[in-house]
C-alpha cells in the first residue's frame, strides 16, 4: 500500500471495513447473553410471578391482576409507595449536591487535603452495606456517639430517638450512596475545561457567577446521571430502612419481605417488585430525556 504525494491517508479496501463490521455482532454477543442471563431473563420472571395466582406454595396457571388491584387499592401501600419515592428523592438530591461539592474540589483544588479527602469517600466502599448501616446504628442509638455529644455538649437533656425515624434511613442511604455521586461529577467537572472558568472571570464574573453560569450548565448531564444512580439504588435499598428503621420505618423493599416472608403472599411481594422496577424505570426515562434537551441547548 502506497501513500500519495499530497500526503491523503491511505484507502482501506472495501471489503476490509465490511469484514470489521460483520466481526463487530459477535464482540457484542458475550455481553448480549451476560445481560440477558443477568437482568432479562429474571425480569420476566418476576413479572410473570407478579400475574399469577399461587395455590399455597404452588403455581396455578390462572392469570391475575388482583396483586395490583390490591396493592393500589390499599392506603397503606399507597403511603409506603409515596415516603420510599420521597426518601429517595431527597437521598438523590442529597447525594447530588454533596458529590457536586466534593468532586469539584477534588478536580479543581491543589490542596494536600485531596488526598484525604479522597480516602475518605472510597474508605465507604472497602465494606459492605450491612456493616455501614451497622456503624450508623452504633452512631445513633440512644447511647451512641451522636446522642453522647449533644448531652455533653448541653445541646439535649436526655437522649434523641434518631433510631426508628427517616431521618437515620436518610442518613444510613446518604453515606452508602455518596460515593457514587461523587465519582459520576467528577468525571463531568473533569470534562470542563478551565479555560472557560478562567475566562469568565478575566471578564469580571466572580466564582459564584462561573460557577451558576459556566461550570454548571456543562456537568448538569453528569449531575442527573448521579441523581439516576443515587434514586434508583435508593428505591430498592433494604439494609438501612430494615437496620436503622427499628422497625418503624416501612419501604419497599422491607414490604416485599414482609410479604414473602411473614405472610408468604409471593404474588403481592412480586407485584411489589415490579412497581420499584416500573418507578425505577420511568424516573431514569424521563431524567435521560431531559439530560438529551438540555444537551441540545432546548
Amino acid at each position: 500500500m502506497t501513500t500519495s504525494l499530497t500526503g491523503s491517508p491511505p484507502r482501506v479496501p472495501g471489503h476490509t471495513l465490511t469484514r470489521k463490521r460483520s466481526k463487530l455482532p459477535l464482540l457484542s454477543l458475550p455481553a448480549t447473553v451476560w445481560v440477558l442471563a443477568v437482568f432479562a431473563v429474571p425480569t420476566m420472571i418476576l413479572l410473570a410471578s407478579s400475574v399469577v395466582t399461587y395455590d399455597g406454595a404452588q403455581v396455578t396457571t390462572d392469570l391475575t391482576t388482583e396483586h395490583y388491584t390490591g396493592l393500589f387499592g390499599d392506603s397503606y401501600f399507597r403511603s409506603v409507595l409515596w415516603d420510599t419515592i420521597w426518601t429517595s428523592i431527597v437521598v438523590g438530591l442529597t447525594c447530588t449536591a454533596m458529590g457536586l461539592l466534593v468532586a469539584h474540589f477534588l478536580v479543581r483544588s491543589r490542596s494536600r487535603l485531596r488526598t484525604l479527602v479522597l480516602l475518605i469517600v472510597v474508605s465507604p466502599l472497602v465494606s459492605s452495606v450491612v456493616v455501614r448501616t451497622y456503624g450508623w446504628l452504633v452512631v445513633l442509638q440512644n447511647d451512641g456517639l451522636l446522642n453522647t455529644i449533644l448531652q455533653w455538649s448541653g445541646v439535649t437533656d436526655k437522649p434523641v430517638a434518631f433510631i426508628g425515624t427517616w431521618f437515620a434511613v436518610i442518613v444510613g442511604l446518604v453515606h452508602v450512596l455518596l460515593p457514587f455521586a461523587v465519582f459520576t461529577a467528577m468525571s463531568s467537572v473533569q470534562s470542563v475545561d478551565p479555560a472557560l472558568e478562567r475566562a469568565s472571570r478575566d471578564l469580571g464574573a466572580g466564582p459564584v457567577r462561573t460557577f451558576f453560569r459556566i461550570t454548571l450548565p456543562l456537568i448538569r448531564p453528569g449531575l442527573i446521571s448521579g441523581f439516576m444512580l443515587t434514586f434508583a439504588i435508593s428505591l430498592g435499598s433494604f439494609a438501612a430502612a430494615a437496620i436503622l428503621g427499628g422497625g418503624r420505618v416501612q419501604t419497599l423493599a422491607t414490604l416485599v419481605r414482609e410479604r414473602m416472608v411473614v405472610s408468604l403472599e409471593w404474588g403481592e411481594a412480586a407485584a411489589i417488585a415490579v412497581v420499584i422496577l416500573v418507578v425505577s424505570a420511568i424516573t431514569v426515562g424521563a431524567l435521560l430525556w431531559a439530560g438529551n434537551r438540555s444537551r441540545k441547548g432546548i
